[in-house]
């Protein structure tokens, strides 16, 4: 259990630095990620605008945030008590699936909506 903790770790760790060099060395220099279902189909996917979100909160711009993808920030609770959740328990039990159905059917809706409102 121990070594499977450290893995997670390490992983986190490798994760969180890809991301920051991401958000401040490789978007300053204008090299961003596209989205690939918005670039072929033309609709925004319910994860659309997640980095201007991650990099206005890295910025302190909490309410900035808000606008380039409030369904994400609507379903982010739910997200951190299933990682801390899966994270403290090592394993998927009801309530952890019931709140990614939860979150799966909310994020799909989401998607659906933002694409038909135009938001």
């Amino acid at each position: 259990m121990l070594r499977k903790r450290s893995t997670l770790y390490k992983t986190g760790a490798g994760v969180l630095c890809a991301g920051l060099f991401y958000g401040f060395v490789l978007i300053p220099l204008g090299l961003r990620l596209p989205c690939l279902f918005y670039r072929f189909t033309g609709l925004r996917c319910p994860g659309c605008g997640v980095t201007d979100l991650c990099l206005a909160l890295l910025h302190g711009q909490f309410l900035g945030a808000l606008s380039y993808n409030w369904g994400l920030v609507l379903a982010s609770p739910g997200l951190v008590w299933l990682v801390v959740r899966l994270w403290k328990n090592g394993a998927c039990g009801k309530a952890e699936k019931a709140v990614s159905a939860a979150l799966l059917v909310f994020l799909l809706a989401w998607g659906v909506l933002r694409n038909l409102l135009g938001i």
